[in-house]
């Protein structure tokens, strides 16, 4: 480097001795943004894992529902059939049946009921550990951001000082 020539990183006139150090410095924020784009990959990943895994539980979700409304369809459809039998009697025995078959099936509405609480409870934990996975991912990318947007700035301004040295090296010339 001529010694009238700008140092590419610290703008001096001569040669600042350090060139080969603020090359080094390109290389690390370059490392540095590759490492940080790893990492803002492997937090993308656990973030779409965790949106798959709550959408795999909403999912589940709503088809318990749909059994729990099945449930409750087929007990008041069965208790509207036999109150309509008008005239038709029943005896003991047809009554402790009906009575026993009303019992079974609200004790299976009530385990759908428990489950189906069980699962919304499963549902929020999904979506609270999909939204924090989805933070983190969301910073790291943030910071890549940054590095990316100093790392620009670094290169204009190194891109101004060459074209700086240019201008310089023609006014000389004259």
């Amino acid at each position: 480097m001529p010694a009238w020539a700008n140092c590419r990183r610290c703008s001096r006139i001569d040669d600042c001795g350090r060139a080969d150090s603020h090359d080094n410095k390109v290389d690390d924020n370059v490392t540095r943004i590759k490492r940080m784009e790893t990492v803002q990959g492997v937090l993308g990943n656990k973030a779409d894992r965790a949106a798959r895994e709550m959408a795999r539980v909403g999912e589940q979700v709503q088809h318990e529902r749909e059994r729990l409304q099945q449930l409750e369809d087929f007990r008041n459809d069965y208790l509207n059939g036999a109150v309509n039998q008008e005239g038709v009697a029943m005896d003991a025995f047809r009554l402790r049946d009906f009575n026993a078959f009303i019992a079974k099936l609200d004790t299976a509405i009530g385990q759908q009921r428990k489950h189906l609480r069980e699962l919304e409870q499963q549902l929020t934990a999904c979506r609270e550990q999909w939204q924090e996975e989805q933070r983190r991912a969301d910073a790291v990318g943030k910071v890549v951001d940054g590095y990316r947007t100093e790392e620009r700035r670094k290169d204009d301004q190194a891109e101004q000082r060459r074209s700086d040295e240019l201008a310089m090296q023609r006014f000389f010339r004259k």
